[in-house]
């Protein structure tokens, strides 16, 4: 069953906005006093795309800021890694973006320059010039990205690509050709390919799936070919774990379909067999069966909190013993979620009131 197409854009969007900055912070404005370690925006391309180092960079100093001193560090594991090839090249890969937002994702709690303090002196332990140089001015550029990203992604949309499909879809397709457009002023072309790749090729299938699924001109049949080809272009890995998540909607619709025709519990046992290890099979039955109480659990607290307005009870009053019925019928893990339906009912509920 497919989604929506507002709830399409809003994932289209969602992915685009990550796409191009995986983390959110107020980022700082760039220091005017010179930094302890130099990189280049736009450094000298060896041969494979990898920056020439500026800069020898000096060892560990005593007292240096590890990852560890870090508060919002503390207890983790360093993501992503950092290696030089045979040649004593940095080896540009996903993990290197992994490492450098890894450090980064502390510049809220301890500001930018701890993180990146923090940074270079983890990465003087694993890399050697020239891979160490070349990681120090592949960090500038990054940086020097991350500031433009954020300022490109905070521009309002205009009222018609907020609220006209057509507009939203023209305002995700143009975000995505700019975001591209900047990686490619950033970094060289092998850096955008390792650094990118991945996520490019997600949201052009995103942006292409989104665009299919606005078409009117095609049954569902051929949109499910043409959905089928895309996939087909996504990496292998991206591939297969869309596929999964492709059979796995399919497999709940079906299932849903069963229980509102009146399928008994074996017979929905009998039909996620065909799926799923028997351990998996009981699990979803379990889920079902708790779901199921517990809709008839707010059902009855629905009627007796009806029957407590109806009696003339004073706010106050009336209130306390919302809350000593909440606590009769549900568990304190529950009581988040019964808030939530409380609210949205009340929500409903001053929709339909008439304007006074």
């Amino acid at each position: 069953m497919p989604f929506p197409a507002r709830h399409l854009f809003v994932l289209a969007l969602a992915v685009i906005a990550a796409t191009g900055l995986t983390l959110y912070w107020q980022w700082p404005e760039p220091v005017k006093q010179a930094p302890a370690i130099g990189v280049s925006a736009k450094p000298a391309q060896p041969p494979g795309g990898i920056p020439t180092p500026l800069l020898v960079a000096p060892q560990p100093e005593p007292g240096k800021t590890t990852a560890a001193q870090l508060p919002t560090l503390q207890g983790t594991e360093v993501d992503g890694e950092l290696r030089a090839d045979s040649a004593g090249n940095l080896h540009l890969s996903l993990a290197v973006r992994d490492y450098m937002d890894y450090f980064l994702s502390a510049a809220d709690h301890s500001g930018l320059d701890a993180a990146v303090q923090a940074m270079l002196d983890d990465a003087r332990g694993r890399l050697q010039e020239p891979a160490l140089g070349q990681f120090m001015n592949l960090l500038g550029d990054y940086m020097d990205y991350k500031r433009a990203s954020m300022a490109m992604l905070e521009r309002p949309l205009s009222a018609r690509q907020q609220t006209n499909p057509a507009g939203q879809l023209q305002a995700l397709q143009q975000a995505f050709n700019e975001m591209a457009q900047l990686r490619r002023q950033h970094f060289s072309n092998v850096a955008v390919e390792a650094l990118f790749g991945t996520e490019e090729a997600y949201s052009r299938y995103t942006l292409d799936n989104l665009a299919l699924m606005t078409r009117e001109d095609l049954t569902d049949e051929a949109k499910a070919l043409a959905q089928q080809r895309l996939r087909e272009q996504l990496p292998e890995a991206m591939r297969l774990s869309e596929e999964r998540q492709a059979q796995a909607i399919e497999q709940q619709t079906q299932t849903e379909r069963l229980w509102q025709e009146g399928a008994s519990e074996e017979q929905v046992r009998q039909f996620l067999a065909l799926t799923y290890d028997a351990p998996t099979v009981e699990r979803l039955l379990d889920e079902r069966r708790s779901e199921q109480a517990w809709q008839q659990r707010y059902a009855q607290y629905q009627q007796e909190l009806a029957g407590l307005q109806a009696n003339g009870l004073s706010q106050a009053d009336r209130a306390r013993e919302q809350q000593r019925l909440r606590q009769r019928l549900f568990s304190n893990d529950d009581l988040h979620r019964v808030e939530t339906y409380d609210a949205i009912a009340a929500k409903q509920q001053d929709d339909q009131s008439p304007d006074l």
